[in-house]
């Protein structure tokens, strides 16, 4: 299931990836925009989850307390709020959580580049990309994937749930965008 939803939200993904690679990471503006944006697309998620006392909802809340942190730190301001629709109903929460547990992957080397910057500031504004428990979370949603044996119709809601989280981070990223353009 894991290569199936790999393949199959490959394009979303690399939409996403276009989007965020935009932003140099090592300044205080490109780490600050990248860091709202996903904290709307982290809290869109939360919202979506059915289970609030979860585990997943709990690692969710701390990333978004990381990254609050972290944009305190940068002396930025804390995310926009945002709507972001999408029929909840059809909501798989393996689908949404895969998306947010994958890109902690890609976290590493972003990571890298904060930490070379030569602001000290935004060096050091890296609660959000080290934040361990979103580890754990990744070995959950990896180990539930290798052994799922789940239904057809379920697998398709977990692939379309993906996209979806996808499109949400696509969003908080256009918001933030707006949100930080000259009028």
């Amino acid at each position: 299931m894991r290569l199936r939803l790999r393949e199959e939200t490959r394009d979303a993904h690399e939409s996403v990836d276009a989007l965020f690679g935009q932003h140099d990471l090592s300044t205080r503006e490109g780490l600050a925009t990248t860091l709202q944006a996903h904290s709307i697309a982290l809290r869109r998620t939360l919202a979506a989850l059915p289970d609030p006392a979860s585990p997943h909802a709990h690692t969710l809340v701390t990333m978004i307390t990381a990254i609050e942190q972290d944009l305190a730190a940068l002396d930025a301001r804390p995310s926009v709020a945002c709507q972001i629709d999408a029929d909840d109903t059809r909501i798989h929460p393996l689908g949404l959580i895969y998306v947010i547990a994958g890109s902690r992957l890609g976290a590493r080397i972003l990571l890298a580049e904060i930490r070379a910057s030569t602001d000290p500031v935004v060096a050091a504004a890296t609660r959000y990309f080290t934040c361990p428990q979103s580890e754990d979370m990744w070995k959950s949603v990896s180990n539930t994937l290798k052994v799922w044996t789940g239904r057809a119709d379920e697998e398709k809601e977990i692939i379309a749930s993906a996209r979806t989280a996808f499109t949400w981070f696509e969003a908080a990223h256009r918001t933030v965008q707006k949100a930080s353009t000259p009028v």
